[in-house]
């Protein structure tokens, strides 16, 4: 930074390199770390409650405790990640060094904790499953949380932000299948289905390896464009009492709050559908491992799909409208097929019910898929107009406040599954298949909480982010007036708070 950067206002980088569109060389190999978001965060949500309570026989409540405690304790611990590759001043620049430490602990952590001992007591295990399971979260965010923060830095322009981050999205679906192609395809398919206990450590290992090459892929493009990232923001007054400061800051700008609080309901949507996947397509659908298969790569399928769709359709909507229309189609097909199944009006099975369940998540899918590519957008968007009100660049704490909502709101959808899954009886030590004898109103509950209730939350997710007033004329009008602040004799600020 320059000795005449006002305090607390990042440095600016050549106007002309973030007018610009980013190469697609570029391009794909920053989004390329999509691949370590899709992989390790699906691979958890599919797999690891069925491997801990049905295969590893952790009890259910334990189990939602634990995949909880890794993503509170990651919550809480977020916020400081962000703020610290905000202000990070290295050779590297300010997001690889977080990025370099968090790809290497996410490899190890997932074989670990897809790779759990058995003979021990249940205490030891849901302790070792605990420690494990905050590991591998902090890992996640040491990495996501710089990487998507620099995605924001990338470009100024309202179009090309969407691009990047539809590419970005388009990696994170492409890893999210390959995880689901290895795992119901080759490691957890054949008679034993996902009860095959030995399949689970060399899945988790061939993940890792995929985790760590699109890593360094995205490194490499983030060490070859920082001539369009902002330097380190100079802030004044010791760590603790700024940090403090800051978080209160990003609380007070509107169109953070709303999707803060829009993202608080959509994940822990999100959540207790996922953790409840494998238990509904085991006993409630009664699929078999390879129709759940064709369900799951239905709904990924319809993700990767919702990617290059995003952009027409962000041509020509406000990113708002693409938002909502994604997350209310996304609650229709969470809770459609289970309603009018526990309603008596859907009898279908078989490969008729594979056929229908795998449209509704296809659509749903592409669906969301625009949805989050606009979420991602906007708040890129919403970080400039955080500097436009108070002077800061804050895009490290913007995702990981971003972050912290989905964690939290995740962790609680987990430990509500697994509570819910305890209060209806169900014990995984008992029922390893989709044979095995389960009483009528477990699997009604089982149906209930995972389609109808899931749904609820998604709808609450759309009526939060109707506050968020954020629009493509609007934004222009603050890159204009930041423009014309960047070039205008620098001030000196007073810190916040003075």
């Amino acid at each position: 930074m320059t000795d005449s950067a006002p305090t607390g206002v990042a440095a600016q980088g050549p106007r002309t390199a973030r007018g610009q569109k980013l190469r697609a060389h570029l391009k794909l190999g920053y989004s390329a770390g999509g691949l370590l978001d899709g992989i390790a965060t699906q691979a958890v949500s599919i797999f690891l409650f069925f491997y801990a309570t049905a295969v590893c026989g952790v009890p259910a409540g334990l189990a939602g405790v634990a995949m909880a405690a890794g993503l509170v304790v990651d919550a809480v611990i977020d916020p400081l990640i962000g703020s610290l590759s905000d202000g990070w001043r290295s050779r590297l620049g300010r997001r690889v060094p977080f990025m370099l430490l968090g790809a290497p602990g996410v490899a190890v952590f997932l074989v670990l904790i897809f790779s759990l001992p058995s003979g021990l007591p249940d205490t030891l295990l849901f302790a070792w499953l605990t420690i494990l399971s905050i590991g591998l979260r902090v890992s996640i965010s040491l990495f996501l949380l710089p990487y998507n923060a620099v995605g924001a830095e990338l470009s100024d322009d309202y179009a090309e932000r969407s691009s990047i981050a539809a590419w970005r999205w388009a990696a994170a679906m492409l890893g999210a299948l390959v995880a689901v192609v290895l795992g119901f395809g080759v490691f957890l398919g054949g008679p034993e289905g996902l009860s095959r206990r030995a399949g689970y450590t060399p899945f988790a290992a061939t993940l890792s390896v995929v985790v760590l090459i699109g890593a360094l892929l995205a490194v490499r493009s983030v060490l070859a464009t920082r001539d369009r990232q902002h330097s380190a923001t100079q802030a004044a007054g010791p760590a603790h009492l700024r940090f403090g400061r800051e978080v209160i800051e990003i609380a007070r700008n509107p169109s953070f709050r709303s999707l803060f609080v829009g993202a608080l309901f959509l994940f822990t949507a999100l959540s207790l559908h996922s953790t409840l996947g494998l238990h509904a397509n085991t006993y409630f659908w009664r699929l078999s491992p390879g129709q759940t298969q064709a369900v799951t790569l239905a709904l990924f399928g319809g993700l990767l799909l919702g990617a290059p769709l995003a952009g027409p359709a962000l041509k020509r909507l406000e990113k708002r409208t693409v938002l909502l229309a994604g997350i209310v189609g996304l609650g229709v097909a969470y809770s459609a097929p289970v309603a009018l199944r526990l309603a008596g009006v859907f009898p279908f099975v078989g490969s008729v019910l594979v056929s229908i369940l795998s449209a509704t998540v296809f659509v749903g899918g592409a669906l969301m898929a625009a949805a989050a590519i606009s979420f991602a957008s906007m708040m890129a968007d919403a970080a400039d107009e955080h500097e436009h009100l108070f002077g800061a660049r804050r895009e490290g704490l913007f995702f990981a406040g971003w972050a912290f909502a989905s964690k939290a709101a995740s962790g609680f959808g987990a430990l509500a599954a697994g509570l819910a899954l305890q209060m209806v009886g169900f014990s995984g030590e008992a029922h390893h298949t989709a044979t095995a004898s389960l009483p009528p109103t477990t699997i009604t509950w089982i149906g209930a909480v995972y389609g109808p209730g899931a749904g609820l939350l998604t709808f609450a997710a759309a009526a939060a982010c109707l506050f968020y007033k954020l629009d493509a004329a609007k934004h222009a009008r603050i890159l204009g007036a930041l423009e014309e602040r960047r070039a205008a004799p620098a001030v000196t600020l007073p810190p916040l708070g003075a």
